[in-house]
């Protein structure tokens, strides 16, 4: 089983749309006041998001740094998109982290990490995020009262670009594969993924 294949297997196995907090989101049971209380909560994972693509642009040869800033200030940027979802929800100013959230923006952001494991960071959570934005998107409309627009724009925008970060994500991790510690590698992969279900199992647990 190649490194591709090994990754697959990790996000089948963390695949958030699994857990029982997106299965309610769809289903259109969750409140409103959950629904605000997580947009509150994993705003620190797209700050995380952001970060770690900055520390990828940063840590890079000067090769990669012209792709991977770009990478960078499209990431900073979706963090504004997010904050209005938050607000549509009725979400306002900053949430303090639970404890399952300050671990998933700390396993997304690890300023520590070098270059490949956050590559294959963030090709693991950005592979799964188009699936997982159609999802929400689709149920917000259904469900939520939610027009396209403002609203839904930080899942219109992954549900593509992300496919196409995920695409040039992996490009650049061959390029960086020669000699690598495939182990080390899923296990940083299967780090944030569980991270991020975790997330979700405080948002849940928390029931607001």
């Amino acid at each position: 089983m190649d490194l591709w294949q090994r990754l697959e297997v990790v996000a089948d196995r963390w695949n958030v749309l699994r857990h029982p907090f997106y299965q309610r989101w769809s289903e259109g049971d969750l409140s409103g006041e959950e629904l605000a209380f997580y947009a509150g909560q994993y705003a620190h994972a797209v700050d995380a998001l952001a970060a770690a693509s900055r520390h990828a642009a940063d840590v890079a040869p000067a090769e990669l740094s012209g792709e991977l800033s770009r990478h960078a200030a499209e990431e900073e940027a979706h963090v504004d998109l997010w904050t209005r979802f938050a607000g549509a929800t009725g979400c306002e100013g900053d949430q303090a982290p639970l404890p399952e959230t300050a671990d998933c923006a700390a396993a997304w952001a690890a300023p520590e990490r070098e270059l490949l494991p956050t590559l294959v960071a963030l090709y693991a959570i950005e592979s799964a995020q188009p699936a997982i934005s159609e999802t929400k998107r689709a149920g917000l409309v259904e469900h939520y009262g939610f027009e396209p627009g403002a609203g839904t724009e930080y899942f219109d925008i992954h549900v593509v670009r992300d496919v196409e970060h995920a695409e040039s994500g992996r490009t650049l991790i061959e390029q960086e594969l020669d000699g690598a510690d495939a182990d080390a590698l899923v296990a940083e992969a299967e780090r944030v993924l569980e991270a991020n279900w975790r997330l979700l199992d405080g948002v849940q647990r928390a029931g607001h």
